[in-house]
């Protein structure tokens, strides 16, 4: 279903945002919550709902329900269907697909009094670039392959002959230090290049029962000596027990590393890292599992949010900006999702959602 919703200023007479406790937790979600009337009209709307459809506070109190879920029957509002739909939006310049379901509330007495709605976004563009964006990446990424390999053969070339030149060399010639700088160039094109052909054909994934627990501390264990040198503190916030996913644990191995080191590189001066995992269940009996990198760094610019997954997109003089585009391609083909946001306190966090299969895998290779 596809509408639109327009800007709408606060009603004059309808009831402020709730200070309560209560409202105060609907606000802190990161899914939108609207709780409706006996006859299906907004009485609440969290903060998130709110930005999700670009409207100001209290825009949306006392509207119908089926204004802000275009296309919703009075059976889907009251809660009675209880079933997940997706609605398309169309808000100022960003189309939006929120998927929500909705339950019945009930006073003392049990007789029904609304209704809440729980909706997330499970796709967000602007301006219709959504898919013109996806075509240019696949075209990039053929282009990078095509390039990549063209760039490699005189590499090659060109490093055998620097190796042979500096060989002929007195071992204190002066112009071995610049016959090494040229190496070292080298090696930066090289691992420019590998990056763009796996960018361009990531692996072929192996997918297995994965325990994320077992990839969170063979990430760690890696990055031991360096988190020690750059004065980093760990501190692990894992679930008791946590559902195995399929994907490929190398992968993921690959891309909780990228996240950690870009968490690390964000603390120059040290600072605390926190994986923390945990599992969020729908009432659609879908359930996801989040590992979750957390730094104490400097964060990420507002304006920059949106570019950070973007190829080649990097603040470092040094990178390569694949790293991050690489990652979110691993996780997507295991049908997950990578997200960002700032911590309120500083630093940022990313995190990582994969989805729980519905029928529960065998035991993980060891």
């Amino acid at each position: 279903m596809r509408t639109e919703i327009a800007q709408r200023p606060p009603d004059a007479e309808a009831p402020e945002r709730a200070s309560t406790l209560p409202a105060l937790v609907l606000d802190s979600l990161e899914m939108g919550a609207v709780a409706l009337d006996r006859e299906r009209k907004v009485v609440y709307a969290n903060r998130r709902i709110e930005e999700l459809l670009g409207v100001e506070p209290g825009a949306l109190l006392s509207l119908p329900g089926n204004r802000v879920f275009p296309g919703a029957d009075a059976r889907w509002l009251k809660g009675a269907a209880r079933e997940s739909r997706d609605f398309h939006i169309e808000t100022g310049e960003r189309d939006l697909t929120l998927r929500g379901e909705s339950v019945p509330m009930r006073d003392e007495d049990g007789e029904f009094a609304g209704s809440v709605v729980i909706a997330e976004a499970i796709s967000e563009t602007e301006d219709g670039e959504f898919q013109k964006k996806i075509d240019r990446l696949v075209s990039l990424g053929e282009l990078s392959a095509y390039v990549a390999h063209e760039i490699r053969n005189p590499l090659t070339g060109i490093r055998t002959t620097v190796q042979f030149v500096a060989s002929k060399l007195k071992p204190r010639d002066p112009r071995r230090e610049d016959l090494d700088d040229v190496i070292q160039e080298l090696d930066r094109i090289e691992q420019i290049i590998t990056g763009l052909l796996m960018f361009a054909r990531p692996p072929q994934a192996r997918s297995q029962a994965c325990d994320l627990h077992q990839v969170v501390e063979r990430t760690l264990d890696l990055l031991d000596l360096q988190l020690r040198d750059s004065k980093v503190n760990v501190h692990r916030e894992l679930a008791d027990e946590l559902p195995l996913v399929i994907a490929d644990p190398d992968l993921l191995q690959q891309v909780l590393l990228n996240l950690c080191l870009n968490a690390i590189q964000a603390m120059p001066e040290g600072g605390d890292l926190t994986l923390t995992t945990g599992v969020r269940r729908y009432r659609t009996r879908r359930s996801l599992v989040d590992v979750s990198i957390a730094d104490t760094g400097v964060g990420i610019p507002k304006e920059l949010m949106e570019k950070i997954f973007d190829p080649f997109f990097t603040t470092r003089s040094m990178g390569t900006g694949l790293g991050l585009p690489i990652s979110v391609q691993i996780v997507r083909d295991a049908g997950g999702v990578i997200t960002a946001r700032n911590n309120p306190g500083g630093g940022a966090t990313m995190r990582v959602s994969l989805p729980v299969p519905a029928e529960p895998p065998g035991k993980p290779e060891e």
